[in-house]
């Protein structure tokens, strides 16, 4: 006692600063809750456009939403969205470009991490770059939380590959692909596998 006598305003004040920081977090972690529950409004009042045709007006709106709620889920998938959306309008390179910009930033994120790859994948096939979208697709299935999407986004790494000539890298994951007799793609794999490795036919 005679201790916290001379020391009450040591005491005070530390006991103070530890409410504040207790207060300071509280408010913190409701403002993230509250930015991302706006955010997902947001997001669904965004793509509303979308269901009556109007794309032009959903890109804007997205762009407008992802600016102002940058860095919650929703604003991740609303760039997913804007990307597909810039897709259908025949914007391939500007759908590409858009993911590029927070592909680091999204590819964190538990929830979309592999879909932004795949999303990317999708975009550069279409542009033909077939060994980017072939490494995207990697990408994607390493990020993936699921054997059965890891082993999907891999046959179309495969299949990337071998459009872009690279017989050899597709032919390696059609094989690992084919050897998991439970595997999601094995039957896929297996007769992609035996169309690689066919001799041609001699001509008559």
């Amino acid at each position: 006692m005679d201790w916290f006598s001379l020391h009450s305003r040591e005491v005070m004040w530390a006991g103070a600063a530890v409410v504040l920081l207790a207060g300071g977090g509280w408010f913190y972690n409701r403002s993230r809750e509250l930015k991302s529950t706006r955010a997902e409004r947001a997001y669904y009042q965004a793509v509303r456009p979308i269901s009556a045709g109007n794309l032009p007006l959903a890109e804007s709106d997205l762009r407008k939403m992802i600016q102002r709620y940058d860095g919650t889920p929703a604003a991740d998938q609303g760039r997913l969205q804007l990307a597909q959306i810039l897709y259908d309008q025949g914007k391939y390179q500007q759908g590409v470009d858009e993911l590029k910009r927070a592909e680091d930033e999204i590819s964190k994120s538990e929830r979309y991490g592999s879909g932004v790859h795949l999303v990317l994948a999708a975009g550069l096939e279409q542009l033909k770059k077939f060994p980017d979208a072939a490494a995207q697709y990697e990408k994607a299935a390493k990020a993936a939380r699921f054997d059965a999407d890891r082993q999907r986004y891999m046959s179309l790494a495969a299949s990337a590959y071998l459009s872009a000539g690279n017989k050899e890298k597709a032919k390696q994951i059609w094989t690992e692909l084919g050897a998991d007799s439970k595997g999601a793609v094995a039957g896929e794999a297996r007769v992609r596998l035996g169309e690689l490795t066919a001799a041609p036919q001699p001509r008559s």
